[in-house]
């Protein structure tokens, strides 16, 4: 059987940073202000008693893990009317299947278990819909720490189930954003430097002909991607001229390590803070209207003196709730707020880019975890956040949609949503074998 790598093919070709089908068409009727998306993965769940917010919507109580929000010292001004928070989300199609607890992170843009084959909402949207067409970059696929295709550290997937690669390296991401057009070269060195790519391209080319005649049907899928992968790549490398400054690049002294248990650990509030840069300038300036960011636990970072180490298996697993026969830890409740807020400063810090740019209500952010309650690994109840978005949902407010038995809403439902809001009519999004799970949209969204 042949057996084909995909990112020692695709960094042959230069295209780590990228993987899925290309397909689809760009919507014939796009709007003038296009509508952009951002998927953010936060970790280690919630402590509920800090995340939700008291009466009257209030996020800025002391110890409120939500505080980043509201807080003009931190962003500028207050992002509160402009974020709507959501208690009662379930990652339902996961759970039926026991795709949950740190495997949960499959489930929030897929909308399907291990065993589904539903691409994630971006690669969605941006290639099978082609909403992503027109600009440089279809998607963004970034994180921290971590670049592994383990199904407890990715977010974005293709068609079929496979993970697609992760960018982990801010000066590499600057370099797929930025390194072509705004770059700086003169006319002559870009036509140069595309027709030595497209030289390699054909060769390329010719050796996945090969082997598409020799492969077993098993192996067919991949190829297809690769041939996506290359398509991409050709419409890249075409030249796309846009009119917006790359800004400096990032510093790689600022970061010499960036692998999680590789002593990468003590760069990462550096590297975050420049990957949200990134991020943020690359939809500003329209290279993509795509993203997504799986952010890191402050384990080994030191970050905070009041945390140990160990912010997994120490304070996320020793998180002890309240509920209505127990009265819970109160300690437990705020070290875990201390990895929230961190997280959420990093959101918030995107939010405040995007506003400065221009773009946020133009951005409809999307942010959960795989666990709500980490100590009990389950992956009902995700602290779900939806940022921006124009109009499109009801935001500076929250939703408590739990229901007295315990259970709550899919997360396919935010999903359905999501694409209705980008033009896209559909009714269901994700797989499970109970239709409940994957069909309808979330009305309560819209106030």
């Amino acid at each position: 059987m042949i057996q084909l790598q995909r990112r020692q093919f695709l960094a042959a070709i230069g295209a780590s940073g990228w993987l899925a089908a290309a397909g689809g068409s760009a919507r014939a009727s796009a709007p003038q202000r296009p509508l952009r998306f951002v998927a953010i993965y936060t970790p280690h769940g919630r402590a509920h008693e800090l995340w939700q917010p008291r009466p009257g919507f209030d996020i800025g109580f002391p110890g409120s893990a939500l505080a980043p929000f509201d807080d003009a010292s931190l962003t500028g001004k207050s992002l509160k009317q402009r974020l709507l928070v959501l208690d009662g989300i379930d990652l339902s199609a996961g759970i039926a299947v026991g795709t949950s607890g740190h495997d949960g992170s499959r489930v929030i843009l897929t909308g399907s278990g291990a065993d589904g084959k539903t691409p994630s909402i971006d690669q969605f949207l941006a290639v099978e819909q082609g909403l992503g067409a027109e600009t440089v970059q279809s998607t963004l696929v970034c994180a921290i720490g971590n670049d592994q295709a383990d199904i407890k550290a990715n977010l974005s997937y293709a068609r079929g189930g496979t993970p697609i690669p992760k960018q982990i390296d801010p000066e590499a991401l600057f370099a797929e954003l930025f390194g072509g057009p705004l770059s700086g070269k003169s006319p002559a060195a870009l036509a140069a430097e595309r027709a030595k790519k497209r030289s390699v391209l054909d060769l390329v080319r010719a050796d996945l002909a090969r082997l598409g005649r020799r492969a077993p049907r098993s192996e067919r899928n991949k190829l297809e991607q690769h041939a996506g992968a290359l398509r991409e790549l050709e419409r890249r490398i075409a030249g796309f001229e846009q009119r917006c400054e790359a800004g400096p690049a990032p510093n790689p002294a600022a970061f010499p390590k960036l692998l999680a248990y590789g002593g990468g650990e003590p760069y990462f509030e550096a590297i975050t803070s420049t990957m949200i840069d990134l991020v943020a300038r690359a939809l500003a300036c329209d290279v993509t209207r795509f993203a997504t960011l799986f952010l890191g636990d402050l384990t080994r970072t030191r970050l905070d003196p009041r945390l140990p180490d160990d912010v997994h298996g120490d304070v996320a697993h020793r998180y002890d709730a309240r509920t209505e026969r127990h009265p819970g830890t109160p300690s437990s409740w705020e070290r875990l707020a201390l990895q929230n807020r961190h997280s959420y400063t990093q959101v918030a810090r995107l939010a405040q880019r995007l506003d400065e740019a221009g773009v946020l209500d133009d951005t409809l952010v999307y942010v959960s975890s795989d666990m709500g309650d980490p100590a009990r690994h389950s992956s009902r109840n995700v602290p779900t956040l939806i940022l921006g978005g124009g109009g499109r949902f009801e935001t500076g407010r929250y939703l408590d949609l739990r229901r007295a038995d315990g259970e709550g809403v899919p997360n396919n439902r935010i999903l359905v949503s999501i694409c209705q809001a980008f033009g896209v009519p559909v009714e269901r999004f994700g797989h499970s074998a109970d239709a409940g799970i994957v069909s309808g949209k979330l009305d309560a969204l819209h106030g």
